[in-house]
């Protein structure tokens, strides 16, 4: 982030609620979702960078 200054927002949710409405059962896990809050993708598991990247490109 610090060499492209790409910045994205993440959220912190001590109550969990949101794992509960996204679906999210454990950790690691990652949704990608463009600027009006739809999923783009989503996976279980180490972040995948071919595959962020990757929709980031088709986003």
């Amino acid at each position: 982030m610090e060499s492209t200054g790409t910045t994205f927002t993440m959220l912190w949710d001590p109550t969990f609620e949101s794992w509960r409405q996204l679906g999210i059962s454990g950790q690691p896990a990652g949704i990608l979702m463009d600027r009006h809050g739809t999923i783009v993708t989503a996976w279980r598991g180490g972040i995948p960078q071919s595959r962020v990247l990757e929709a980031i490109g088709a986003a």
